[in-house]
């Protein structure tokens, strides 16, 4: 089989691209993934078009509030408007009826036709299908398993993985937004955090995997202003909660990395109060220089005032101590994973879970404390929960109530099928 590649028409002031397609049909049918090439901004695609070569073809217009994220993917199905030939073409435009992008192939690929490198290589017959993730060659398909290759089964499975079911005033806010963090106080109480907005919601549990939606609070750096790119949320020993955040969100800072960790109190608060940091530890000593949208992503309290937090760039643990206004790092852990993405600590076994996001697979590992230090508990990598698909979790907690019922959280960053948090329990 042979495929020619057709010229890109991509001008410089479009950060987004024509990424794979798959016009063979998979179980969903054909479909064309998007990529944002801008690590740092979201692209509003409303009002863009794409189409095949075929005149009498409409072209599908992609509604209002279609975002792409920064760095991120986004795949629109075709099949309702038409189905893509073995020899065909697929044409973007923009709102103003711009041409973006168009690839052109002669035959059917026997996998998708895509960018090798992802993002930005030429188009050629991909290694595998990666809809939704980044692009692979037939080479790195054929290589052998890497360092986060899954080794072993989720070790809560068999789980029953569903949507929660929200109840309560900001049920709205919530429902179809991605959500970056979860974590679970000692009450039950959840606490959520949106990375795009700022924001914090705090959930408490109802029967089933039901939670009802009892405050929305947009965060604020110590002296009241921005918008921290709020990505991943713990609670501390005092009970307040922890923030890890990559960058101020607001337009004018948010392509300057910012890597921090931000502690909140919540007693008092009312529904819908501003939260300004009581405290903010600048972590760029330990984490070194990074892209603005690849700085800390999770964060874990162990005990007193250590907590662990991952780094999307390096895929990094660093275990720091915020007990003064200057952190102290404390031990720094190379993880298998590309990046960092979520964590959970779960006390009374000693055993930290450090989980990648779709770029893994959803890959995880355990680690435990001998010696004073944390290492891998064993030579395991874990796969993600059987029978679920490989989403874009950048959150987890697990939660142990008095009568021994555990409750799984995780927060899907890609917000799937209008999906932000998906729970187990028992």
């Amino acid at each position: 089989m042979t495929a020619v590649p057709a010229a890109v028409a991509v001008p410089a002031s479009s950060a987004v691209v024509i990424n794979e397609v798959e016009s063979n049909g998979d179980p969903d049918g054909d479909w064309v993934e998007l990529a944002n090439t801008d690590p740092n901004n979201a692209v509003d695609l409303a009002g863009w078009s794409i189409v095949d070569d075929d005149d009498s073809h409409d072209p599908i217009v992609l509604p209002e509030d279609t975002v792409v994220e920064s760095g991120g993917y986004i795949v629109i199905p075709t099949e309702e408007n038409f189905g893509l030939g073995g020899k065909d073409t697929v044409t973007l435009r923009d709102a103003d009826d711009t041409l973006v992008d168009e690839t052109s192939w002669t035959t059917h690929a026997s996998t998708t036709w895509g960018r090798v490198p992802d993002m930005t290589g030429d188009f050629t017959v991909t290694g595998e299908p990666t809809k939704g993730l980044r692009n692979t060659s037939a080479e790195d398909a054929e290589a052998a398993p890497g360092a986060d290759t899954p080794t072993a089964a989720w070790p809560h499975d068999p789980q029953d993985i569903n949507p929660v079911t929200l109840a309560g005033e900001h049920t709205e806010d919530f429902e179809g937004e991605d959500m970056s963090g979860v974590d679970v106080g000692p009450d039950g109480t959840a606490y959520v955090v949106n990375n795009d907005k700022g924001t914090l919601y705090v959930l408490t549990p109802d029967d089933g995997n039901s939670y009802t939606v009892e405050a929305l609070h947009q965060l604020r750096y110590p002296d009241g202003s921005g918008m921290p790119d709020a990505e991943g949320v713990t609670v501390g020993a005092d009970g307040a909660v922890y923030v890890a955040t990559e960058r101020d969100n607001t337009e004018n800072a948010k392509n300057t990395s910012r890597p921090s960790a931000l502690r909140y109190e919540l007693d008092g608060a009312a529904d819908g109060d501003e939260l300004s940091a009581t405290d903010e530890w600048n972590l760029a000593e330990f984490t070194g220089e990074l892209e603005a949208n690849g700085g800390p992503e999770t964060i874990a309290w162990i005990r007193d005032s250590l907590f662990a937090v991952g780094v999307e760039d390096t895929g990094e643990v660093l275990f720091v101590d915020l007990a003064d206004k200057e952190p102290a790092l404390v031990q720094r852990y190379d993880s298998p994973f590309e990046g960092v993405m979520a964590s959970d600590y779960d006390a009374a076994a000693g055993e930290l879970t450090i989980l990648c996001d779709e770029a893994c697979d959803g890959a995880s590992q355990v680690l435990v404390e001998r010696e004073g230090a944390f290492a891998a508990k064993d030579d395991d990598i874990n796969a993600r929960p059987d029978g679920t698909d490989n989403l874009a979790n950048e959150g987890y907690a697990r939660y142990v109530g008095p009568d021994g019922t555990e409750r799984f959280l995780w927060a899907d960053d890609g917000a799937t099928d209008g999906v932000g948090l998906r729970d187990a329990v028992g």
